[in-house]
């Protein structure tokens, strides 16, 4: 067995023990890891951090060198690397010389599609990216920007089938997946965005929405509640499904910042509990570090002490099929 994967499942084997028995056992270097390399978007998305200008931290790219020194740290270790976390990577003036430092560690990005000109699309299909995800939330302009505030729809559905074209002749092309991210205003559209997807040869799947302050959840809660985080309950929308303690992430997955802050989790968009710094530290000292190790045992004591662990949906389903 590669040892990226050996790596991944000492990890979940080094959680179940931790979870069940009390006992600790060091988790080896995570198997996943998201990489910042931009927190600047072009979109004024309003139940997200960067988009509505609630990022408190500096808004900037990733340097080259220490996305060098990251992939350095990573290398034959990781199983996935997610080269995007708050901001648009394809933003990056150096976005395609970084890519290549993650080359067999399968990276993925997540991107709102308005940069998918010609160059671009020949550049990515050529990349050593295992997947590509399109935010795509409407197949007519009017509902899809009802929450990319500034988005250009016929832009977006332009470089998608530009790039399902070029992707789909090449062989070891990423693969392409358009996101759905349903709300109350969309979802009507859900099965048109599901078929269009399916005309251009790329995968589908619905995203359920998440909200910066819960007291707004009802402004966006689809029909359907079974794809929703929330559910009303005292008077107030709350998160649902979030067990008491534990969390598998804190194991298996980290997440490091446009300035080298590591910080636990993708929930902690403004970098609120950061374990180090991987420009003065190296993220093994980090990750084996007494402020990592003892968050880990925090939240598995009790998720309810921790500010990100109460916004997070852990265990419930947030994706679905079209």
């Amino acid at each position: 067995m590669p040892a990226p994967f050996l790596n991944a499942s000492y990890s979940v084997f080094s959680y179940a023990v931790k979870r069940t028995t009390g006992i600790s056992v060091n988790p080896p270097l995570p198997g996943a890891v998201s990489v910042e390399l931009s927190s600047k978007c072009n979109l004024g998305c309003p139940e997200c951090v960067t988009g509505s200008g609630l990022l408190t931290r500096r808004s900037d790219f990733m340097s080259y060198d220490l996305a060098s020194m990251i992939a350095s740290e990573f290398r034959g270790r990781a199983l996935s690397v997610w080269l995007s976390f708050q901001g648009e990577p394809l933003m990056h003036p150096r976005f395609f010389s970084i890519a290549e430092l993650f080359r067999g560690m399968n990276p993925v990005i997540s991107t709102n599609g308005h940069f998918l000109d010609s160059e671009t699309c020949l550049r990515l299909a050529e990349s050593p990216l295992k997947e590509i995800i399109i935010s795509y939330d409407g197949v007519s302009a009017d509902t899809y920007n009802i929450y990319r505030a500034g988005g250009d729809h016929e832009r977006v559905t332009g470089g998608i089938r530009r790039l399902a074209g070029i992707a789909g002749k090449r062989r070891s092309a990423p693969k392409l997946t358009l996101q759905f991210l349903l709300h109350r205003g969309n979802e009507h559209e859900a099965g048109a965005a599901a078929a269009f997807a399916a005309s251009i040869g790329a995968g589908f799947r619905i995203k359920t929405i998440q909200v910066l302050d819960n007291q707004r959840a009802g402004l966006w809660i689809p029909s359907d509640r079974k794809r929703s985080r929330y559910s009303f309950s005292g008077g107030q929308w709350k998160i649902t499904g979030i067990p008491a303690k534990g969390c598998l992430r804190m194991w298996t997955t980290t997440v490091i910042t446009t300035d080298g802050d590591v910080v636990p989790c993708c929930y902690d968009k403004n970098a609120g509990h950061i374990m180090g710094n991987i420009q003065s530290r190296t993220f093994r000292e980090i990750w084996y570090g007494t402020r990592y190790r003892s968050f880990r045992d925090s939240v598995m004591q009790s998720r309810s002490m921790t500010d990100i662990c109460r916004q997070c949906p852990q265990g419930k389903r947030i994706f679905f099929k079209g």
